[in-house]
């Protein structure tokens, strides 16, 4: 658990897209109808953090300027800065899973005097050090343990004065529904992918369009995680990844190794692109449109691959694997549930 930065980009500027919502949130803010709880919902890299940050330093900062657009490049260094220790506003604290953790431990809500280990919710009752607001952010909040859902749920419950949570998640069902009753929704839009692309492509004009469309289809039109994308190579990785899936296909290559490799390299970011694959094969069967027509990186294998998969199996197998990654960190056995995964993926072609 680490505070944020008052003077991340990320805090004083917008991404282009999420201006609607900071207007939204603006027009509440003026009719004094701010709640204590704030729920914001939206897929994975849409800009929840950028949008919290920004919303969290005008309520620290009454006379804080409206904020200037954020450019890719100032988006990605903020991203990279956000649990920095530097320049740290004192009545603002970022809360996020532990480094190598998938879960925001009960210890991070409620703390662990053993462990020397303060919680947020002990963090809020104390006086603000500016002797205004106080703001949590919980990034990933729903992959909150139920312990600490249960202690969070009582500092909403009681909330100190002059303090505000919110909630990022991309998954809002996860969370309690006693939680999610208490925060005031705002919902994170996606922006056009026209102006996506011409965001994100700022950022290394070097790439084509070409090659920008392919990542930006792979994270669901997200600019924030089509960077990321980018930024681990994965313009290379999504073309392995579809060798792969072809000797699946062919019975040239075992699933259990592909398993094998996910696991060890990074298996959130192997599921994210192969359950985009699938919903891509989903929705070119059901609009009957031509492999042809679709970029050539993807014509040669997995469009091919997903045609001979019948339109009801490969909704199963998509549904399965978005239940996978939601279920990673969970305790469910993502080796033996991705192996199996992988093997009905290959029965599927073989009809």
């Amino acid at each position: 658990m680490t505070s944020a930065l008052s003077k991340n980009p990320l805090a004083n500027k917008i991404c282009p897209w999420l201006i609607d919502s900071l207007e939204e949130f603006e027009s509440i803010n003026k009719e004094n109808r701010l709640a204590h709880g704030w729920l914001l919902s939206g897929q994975a890299g849409i800009g929840k953090l950028n949008l919290s940050l920004a919303i969290a330093n005008r309520i620290l900062n009454s006379n804080a300027d409206w904020p200037q657009l954020l450019d890719s490049k100032e988006a990605e260094a903020g991203m990279s800065a956000r649990h920095e220790p530097e320049d740290n506003h004192p009545d603002l604290h970022l809360i996020s899973p532990e480094e190598g953790k998938r879960t925001i431990s009960v210890d991070c809500i409620k703390g662990n005097k053993q462990k020397n280990i303060k919680g947020i919710s002990e963090v809020l009752q104390l006086t603000s050090h500016e002797g205004n607001a106080k703001v949590a952010i919980l990034e990933d909040a729903d992959v909150m343990t139920k312990e600490a859902a249960n202690s969070l749920l009582k500092t909403l419950e009681e909330p100190s004065q002059n303090t505000y949570l919110f909630l990022l998640a991309q998954q809002p069902g996860r969370l309690p529904s006693t939680i999610r009753s208490r925060c005031q929704l705002l919902s994170v839009q996606r922006p056009s992918s026209k102006d996506a692309l011409e965001w994100v492509s700022d950022f290394d004009p070097a790439i084509s369009h070409a090659d920008w469309s392919i990542l930006l289809d792979l994270a669901g039109n997200a600019p924030i995680q089509t960077l990321r994308f980018y930024r681990e190579g994965f313009l290379k990785k999504s073309k392995e990844y579809l060798d792969l899936l072809g000797k699946i296909s062919t019975n040239k290559l075992d699933p259990q190794k592909v398993a094998d490799q996910w696991i060890k390299e990074d298996l959130e970011l192997a599921l994210t692109w192969f359950t985009r694959q699938l919903k891509k094969g989903i929705h070119i069967q059901l609009s009957d449109r031509r492999p042809e027509i679709i970029d050539a990186s993807s014509k040669a294998s997995s469009l091919e691959i997903f045609n001979r998969i019948e339109i009801k199996k490969l909704i199963q197998i998509y549904d399965k694997s978005e239940y996978l990654i939601c279920s990673l960190g969970g305790g469910v056995n993502a080796e033996l549930a991705l192996k199996a995964l992988l093997l009905e993926f290959q029965a599927a072609i073989e009809g």
